[in-house]
């Protein structure tokens, strides 16, 4: 994690930086600032992940900091303070981590782990791990209610929607149902030559078998299922199919 230190002590931002750079390798302090004014000058600069902010500071506190941010900063948080008055108030702002000087090693690596935790677990850099991995590896990232299920595209058959699940079909004859709406994935997908031939059916046109024409068309699939197609999608799947070929 990227890491700002604010404190108007030069002498508490040397010792906190040389506390993480030998105690607490999962973060990289990036920046120091000495007032709340600076502070937001670094933030807006540097976009740290972390900040470790003192809170008695001259002019302005650390808590008007968050303020300016409406308490809702899209940074982290550890107070660190030598007044043990302000831990009350400072449970209000839901910060990561609350240290008070001289900082304990134990105490700073326990904060700092929770924050490590906290950051991991944000949406946004989840969703930043998952396409990650899809664009590395052409795999898609199903999460699944205990964590994800990485597939390669080619596997997937077939998807099927189910109000508001998705079921997929793999090759290997798996299934997999995930809590998420078929209309979620047919963006994705539709980019890997996948095609919705029906308001409930997503297929790999790539894995489909023969197209059976008669009062309601179908496709079979590799895995020997049947998928009705809509009759509004006929022309435009066998269009598609004629190009894979």
């Amino acid at each position: 994690m990227r890491s700002l230190i604010i404190d108007d002590e030069p002498r508490s931002r040397q010792v906190l930086k040389h506390l993480c750079a030998s105690h607490c390798q999962e973060i990289e302090v990036v920046g120091e600032a000495g007032s709340v004014n600076e502070g937001i000058e670094h933030i807006e600069a540097l976009k740290p992940d972390l900040v470790f902010l003192d809170i008695h500071m001259p002019v302005k506190s650390g808590f008007a900091l968050l303020e300016h941010y409406q308490n809702n900063p899209d940074f982290l948080v550890i107070f660190t303070t030598a007044y043990e008055e302000y831990a009350l108030e400072s449970f209000k702002y839901l910060a990561a981590g609350y240290l008070e000087k001289p900082i304990d090693i134990e105490e700073l690596q326990g904060a700092v782990k929770k924050a490590q935790i906290s950051f991991n677990s944000r949406p946004d850099k989840q969703l930043a791990l998952q396409e990650n991995i899809e664009k590395q590896l052409e795999k898609i990232a199903l999460s699944t209610m205990d964590g994800y299920a990485f597939v390669r595209y080619e596997e997937i058959v077939r998807c099927e929607g189910e109000g508001g699940y998705t079921k997929f079909f793999l090759s290997n004859k798996e299934s997999l149902l995930i809590t998420k709406t078929l209309k979620h994935y047919e963006d994705m997908l539709l980019k890997k030559d996948f095609f919705r031939v029906h308001k409930s059916h997503l297929i790999n046109l790539k894995l489909v078998r023969k197209f059976i024409r008669g009062k309601k068309g179908m496709v079979e699939m590799s895995n020997g299922d049947l998928v009705e197609v809509s009759s509004q999608k006929r022309d435009q799947l066998l269009e598609l199919l004629v190009q894979l070929t």
